[in-house]
């Protein structure tokens, strides 16, 4: 998987509650976006914002990154509005 594939895990198993598990999905997606485009290296990071409780500043940069790559809108919501447990419902 690459990094953004982590990035995503992490958030959502955040949203989940597991947040060991959404802290070593991030770790590993840094890991590996070190030698990634710097689009890759932002999205890593909104995920790490995201999974730290840090919304403000994943949504600043989060437009900072829409209005450079508009075409990750779908994935930029994704990060932030990770899906939720249908069970609880």
């Amino acid at each position: 998987m690459n990094a953004v594939t982590y990035a995503l895990l992490a958030v959502i198993a955040g949203a989940a509650g597991n947040q060991s598990r959404a802290e070593e999905h991030v770790r590993t997606a840094q890991h590996r976006s070190r030698a990634m485009a710097r689009r890759d290296r932002q999205l890593v990071e909104i995920a790490a914002l995201m999974v730290a409780g840090e919304t403000e500043r994943a949504r600043g940069l989060t437009f900072e990154h829409g209005s450079e790559f508009p075409d990750d809108a779908e994935l930029l919501a994704s990060l932030l509005t990770p899906p939720t447990d249908q069970r609880e419902s």
